[in-house]
């Protein structure tokens, strides 16, 4: 039986979900409960579920929405084992979804290692479509404004730009993370251990969005991914000269220490954007949006910036 919402305004009085002002009491779990509920009316919601707190927030409201739904999880390769155990304990109704290939063969079959400039495995992992397109459609997703600076311009409802006729809805995009939390505790919701180690955001470990600081601690917390990364570079150098790079040690050095650095350089250079923890981006982008591929990002970061040509990723 899935938790019904009546009577439970008490459980959020005193909280943050609950503000009072002059123009009277609004409560933010009511009225997500009711937007989605009006959206279940002529939507089959399908939900991009991470297993991050922001994703078991939105599967409580659908539940306590009391509307029929489906939830996603898309593998990666690269996701801690601990995010896995939580999911397949806490979430079996939650369908997952296998990669079609590895970060690690991703990484040979493109011959440069991902980066902020051309992050092709979110392409591969993040953005691919697994909830179909169509008016009767809605993915919902726990997409918030507080998440990152690029996540303030963000709607409540939207429409792929680079994916035509796939509807987006984020019940919570205007929560901060205390009203996250607040509702966690409020409700009793069992989340992933490792918000209990400091982690603020999990995600893919090694991800190249991320800063050298944390990349360098995850491969600590995970040493069994770095060995893995550093096959993938090995098998990434071979029958492919570079310069800069003599084996994969020097590649994972570079990919840790060097990329955020080289990247930001070459943004700055081209006054291009570069994408920082957040694949969302893909909203502001037109039909005549490109990004670099991997061998314009190889000419770009280790050939002395040379002029790339833009082209769409296969």
């Amino acid at each position: 039986m899935k938790p019904a919402v009546e009577n439970r305004a008490s459980a959020y009085e005193g909280s943050s979900l609950v503000e009072h002002t002059l123009f009277g009491t609004e409560d933010f779990v009511h009225r997500a409960i009711k937007e989605i509920r009006a959206i279940a009316e002529h939507s089959h919601i399908c939900l991009r579920f991470s297993g991050g707190k922001d994703s078991v927030v939105i599967k409580r409201l659908l539940d306590m929405a009391r509307v029929p739904y489906t939830a996603r999880f898309s593998k990666t390769s690269v996701d801690p084992l601990e995010l896995l155990e939580f999911i397949k304990a806490e979430h079996k109704d939650v369908i997952v979804e296998s990669p079609r290939i590895s970060m690690y063969q991703l990484i040979i079959k493109k011959g440069f290692p991902p980066t902020r400039i051309c992050r092709y495995c979110c392409q591969e992992f993040k953005e691919r479509n697994v909830c179909g397109r169509g008016d009767g459609i809605v993915t919902v997703t726990g997409v918030r404004k507080a998440e990152s600076p690029r996540r303030k311009s963000r709607s409540k409802y939207e429409t792929c730009q680079a994916d035509k006729g796939v509807n987006f809805f984020h019940p919570i995009v205007n929560w901060t993370d205390e009203q996250v939390w607040d509702f966690i505790r409020a409700e009793k919701i069992p989340y992933c251990r490792l918000y209990d180690e400091g982690m603020t955001r999990i995600g893919c470990v090694g991800c190249p969005l991320a800063s050298s600081e944390k990349i360098a601690a995850e491969f600590k917390r995970w040493p069994q991914f770095e060995k893995a990364y550093l096959w993938a570079f090995e098998r990434m150098l071979e029958g492919r000269s570079f310069d800069r790079w003599k084996n994969k040690y020097d590649v994972m050095d570079w990919y840790i220490y060097g990329a955020e650095k080289d990247c930001t350089a070459a943004a700055d250079d081209r006054q291009i954007s570069l994408f920082s923890e957040d694949y969302f981006d893909q909203f502001d982008a037109g039909e005549d949006a490109y990004q670099f591929s991997a061998d314009d990002a190889k000419r770009i970061i280790l050939g002395g910036y040379a002029k790339a040509t833009l082209r769409r990723e296969e």
